[in-house]
């Protein structure tokens, strides 16, 4: 009966679909839109040829939801084939054309070739909830970065004494910018009102803070250019930014209480230098890990375990891998990175795994002063690291003798070795009396 088999370009609001059989023949190329209906009445005129069909796509999520709710809703079976892969796959073809339609015929071909293309699934719905809330997690954590560095850069225009003493990461910090924002509102203000309005914000150690501010406020009398406007601007940054912590808060609380909720999240947390943030973004990568055979599958998805690189008589050798995912990747690097701070197991595996410093090298011993002048040590040709007189003179003599240039058969060039002595005449490891018989032999 054969099969068939469908590889999908995807795109924003059209993808094009490419349907061949077991002989690599294309039965159908056909452009839709990116909607319920046209994505139904495809997959419904492919079911009526009664052969098994297997659908690839070249994105895991984004435009490739709807296909993909579609698809699993009729129970298709369902691979995903990387960009990557299709672009090396593409090469085997023939043409170098770059559309949608070959995009699509290259991802037919590459699902029927391969087996070993990873399958699809229909996350689970608190995985699916992670990684939103992780995702939305990021944009606000960069927002806060961003806010932050321009905050900097503001208060360091009105006064650097203010910006140093201020730590931004800090609430009373914040609600102190909120309502002054230079050196002599602070100074108008007083510590009595400032400790007042701290205080009343509920603001921690808000004696301590005031004390700081006011000590930098006064050693600054003079109001730059454009103070009064980059007070305004100050002001409203630092609204946002509380704005900003306090959405990183909620979302953080809201994660912790997914992760609780999830089968594996009390093993994922009880693992060294792995929170409720790390876990959800684990978790959410990863989900219930029934996709990973053993653990080293999954190290190897993570990037953590090293590739062959073996050829001919070359064996043995590993190199660290480009291809994996970047995500799993993150979470155990900054896990390991917290596990050395809060685990002591981790800190002393790291200890030990950590390379000895290597010893010094000892300094060349001096060339006697009847070193051959065929061969000797290879000390004979260095200046001594630390030369005494006595040493410096044992060296450049032997150099002399056989770094001359009547070593040199008649009418064939100065032997390279000439050059030895003249650049240890130049380090300031060559007598006079060598110096002299040197003369401009060589430029070192």
């Amino acid at each position: 009966m054969g099969s068939l088999w469908a590889g999908v370009d995807v795109g924003k609001t059209h993808h094009h679909v490419c349907v061949i059989d077991d002989d690599g023949t294309v039965v159908m190329s056909e452009k839709i839109p990116n909607d319920q209906q046209s994505i139904s009445g495809i997959a419904g005129r492919l079911g009526k040829r009664r052969k098994p069909i297997r659908w690839a796509v070249d994105l895991r999520g984004g435009p490739v939801s709807l296909l993909l709710a579609v698809l699993f809703d009729r129970g298709a079976d369902v691979r995903y084939v990387s960009g990557t892969v299709t672009s090396r796959m593409a090469e085997a073809f023939h043409g170098e054309r770059k559309t949608d339609a070959h995009d699509a015929y290259v991802i037919a071909q590459t699902l029927r070739m391969r087996g070993d293309l990873p399958t699809l699934t229909v996350a689970d719905g608190v995985q699916q909830q992670l990684k939103l809330l992780v995702s939305r997690r990021l944009d606000l954590v960069a927002d806060r970065v961003r806010i932050t560095a321009r905050l900097q850069d503001l208060l360091t225009v009105i006064s650097p004494a203010l910006e140093k003493s201020l730590n931004l990461r800090s609430r009373g910090a914040l609600r102190l910018l909120v309502q002054c924002q230079t050196p002599a509102g602070l100074r108008r203000a007083g510590e009595a009102r400032i400790l007042a309005y701290l205080r009343q914000h509920g603001v921690r150690a808000a004696k301590a803070l005031t004390a700081k501010a006011l000590a930098a406020a006064r050693t600054q009398t003079v109001a730059v250019t454009g103070e009064a406007t980059a007070a305004g601007i100050v002001g409203q940054m630092a609204t946002d930014l509380e704005v900003v912590n306090d959405r990183i808060t909620a979302i953080e609380e809201t994660i912790a209480a997914v992760v609780a909720e999830h089968e594996l999240g009390e093993i994922v947390t009880s693992l060294p230098g792995i929170g409720t943030t790390l876990a959800a973004e684990f978790l959410a990568h990863a989900g219930t890990l029934s996709t990973y055979p053993s653990a080293a599958a999954l190290a190897a998805h993570a990037g953590l375990a090293p590739i062959s690189r073996d050829s001919g008589r070359r064996q043995g050798h590993q190199v660290r891998p480009h291809r994996y995912h970047r995500g799993l990747r993150r979470v155990f690097s900054m896990s390991s990175f917290t596990a050395l701070t809060h685990c002591p197991r981790s800190r002393a595996y790291y200890d030990k795994k950590e390379p000895k410093e290597r010893p010094t090298a000892k300094p060349p011993q001096p060339c006697p002063d009847n070193a051959s002048t065929s061969s000797g040590p290879a000390s004979a040709t260095r200046p001594p690291t630390s030369p005494n007189s006595q040493d410096q003179q044992r060296w450049c003599h032997a150099n002399s003798r056989r770094d001359s240039p009547a070593d040199a058969a008649p009418g064939q060039p100065v032997p390279t070795r000439v050059t030895t002595a003249a650049r240890g005449r130049k380090r300031g490891f060559v007598c006079s009396r060598c110096a002299s018989g040197l003369g401009e032999q060589g430029s070192g």
